[in-house]
C-alpha cells in the first residue's frame, strides 16, 4: 500500500520553530493533511520524543524517533530509529559533543520541552542549532550501535547540505526539499523541515512510499533495512 509521510519536522524544542509546533498540534495537523507516517526531528536532541511517541499511540499513524544532527562539517543529517529508547540513548551519547554556548532567547525563542498535555515543563539551556563538535564520520561510528537509517538532509539546498560528502558516506537515501533531479541514483525522500504548523506537507504523489505493512519493520525494510 502507499502511505503519506513527512519525516522532518520541528518541535518546539528546536529553538526556530514556532510556538504552535506542540506533539498534539503535529499530530493533530498531520492527521488533517492526511499522512501516515511522520517524524519529529529537532536540531540536535531527541528530548521531545517520549512525548511524541506516547501522544501516537492515540493516532492512526506510523511514528518514527528522530533527529537532526548538525556535524562538525557545518552540514545537517536525519537520524531515524526503530525505537524511542535507541533515540534517548543515542541523545546521551551526543551530549558531550553539544557546544554549550547560552543564546539570546527574545532572537531565538525558547527552547521548550512539554509534557503530554503540550504544557511546558522544561526548557535546554543551550543553542541547539549549533554544529555539533563531532565529525560525519564519527556520528557514523556511534550510529551504528543501533538500528538506523542515515538520510543526508535537504541536499538541493545550499545552506548545510552535505552533498560533497556523499561520494564518502554510505547513506540510506537523501532528502530533497524541491525537486530531485533526472540523475538522482540514491533512495530519496521529500519532506517539509516545517518550522511552522501550516507547512507539513499535504498528502501527494511525491511524498508517498509503498510498503506492505505500516509498522517500523516495513518503513525500515523500504530503505533495505531488516
Amino acid at each position: 500500500m502507499k502511505y503519506a509521510y513527512d519525516l522532518h519536522i520541528h518541535s518546539v524544542l528546536s529553538p526556530c520553530a514556532d510556538v504552535l509546533m506542540t506533539p498534539h498540534n503535529i499530530f493533530n495537523m498531520a492527521k488533517i493533511k492526511g499522512l501516515d507516517i511522520i517524524a519529529v526531528t529537532d536540531h540536535n536532541s531527541c528530548k521531545q520524543l517520549e512525548i511524541c511517541d506516547e501522544i501516537s499511540k492515540s493516532y492512526d499513524m506510523l511514528f518514527i524517533p528522530g533527529i537532526e544532527v548538525t556535524v562538525k562539517e557545518n552540514f545537517d543529517v536525519l537520524c531515524y530509529f526503530k525505537t524511542v529508547n535507541d533515540a534517548l540513548s543515542f541523545d546521551e551519547k551526543l551530549e558531550p559533543y553539544k557546544v554549550k554556548e547560552t543564546y539570546d532567547v527574545d532572537l531565538f525563542g525558547n527552547q521548550e520541552i512539554t509534557n503530554i498535555y503540550d504544557e511546558i515543563i522544561d526548557t535546554y539551556p543551550y543553542l541547539l542549532t549549533n554544529p555539533m563538535d563531532i565529525s560525519i564520520f564519527e556520528l557514523i561510528k556511534i550510529l551504528k550501535t543501533y538500528d538506523h537509517l542515515l538520510v543526508f538532509a535537504h541536499i538541493d539546498r545550499k545552506f548545510r547540505s552535505g552533498i560533497k560528502y556523499l561520494d564518502q558516506v554510505n547513506v540510506d537515501a537523501v532528502e530533497y526539499k524541491f525537486k530531485k533531479p533526472d540523475d538522482h541514483k540514491q533512495i530519496y525522500m521529500f519532506n517539509s523541515d516545517a518550522h511552522q504548523i501550516i507547512d507539513l506537507l499535504e498528502k501527494t504523489d511525491q511524498n508517498t512510499i509503498e510498503i506492505e505493512k505500516l509498522d517500523i519493520d516495513h518503513f525500515f525494510r523500504y530503505f533495505n533495512h531488516d
